[in-house]
């Protein structure tokens, strides 16, 4: 099992991006076929998945957890042993990530573009409207506009 995509299936991925895009049950059964309670069912399995994939992460990273939201793919807490706000996140297209609030030494770190790109996609997936210069900025800078927003939600 992939750690990355492991806790959903890739049907159960299919319904949780449709409702991510914000589709009611009663749409994605008729885009699905299926009824609405198999939808429900399929729901309940989808947030059980993330909540497994989000709890798990938390441990291996050693995060005090402050608060989980399976439904949007987050979960916050903080690292006691780096003095430092943690955010958890799972999506379609990332998986599970984990951010580290605070100034990083992005500019000298070999991950610089990957994690740039990974908060680009997770701020579209997410819907977050990011400025202009987005692009040009860290990925320190742009991972606080995704704490700020997902938490303001």
């Amino acid at each position: 099992m992939s750690f990355r995509f492991g806790y959903l299936t890739p049907k159960q991925r299919k319904y949780w991006g449709l409702r991510r895009s914000g589709l009611t049950q009663a749409e994605i059964s008729r885009e699905m076929y299926v009824t609405r309670q198999t939808v429900n069912k399929t729901f309940n399995a989808i947030d059980s998945g993330v909540s497994r994939a989000l709890l798990e992460a938390a441990q291996v990273n050693r995060v005090e957890i402050s608060r989980v939201d399976p439904k949007r793919g987050f979960l916050f807490g903080r690292s006691p042993s780096l003095g430092m706000d943690v955010l958890v996140t799972f999506s379609d297209r990332n998986g599970i990530l984990t951010w580290y609030r605070g100034e990083g030494g992005c500019s000298e770190c070999s991950w610089l573009r990957s994690c740039k790109q990974k908060l680009l996609i997770e701020a579209e997936d997410r819907g977050i409207a990011l400025p202009e210069d987005a692009e040009d900025m860290s990925p320190s800078k742009l991972s606080e506009i995704l704490f700020t927003k997902i938490m303001e939600e």
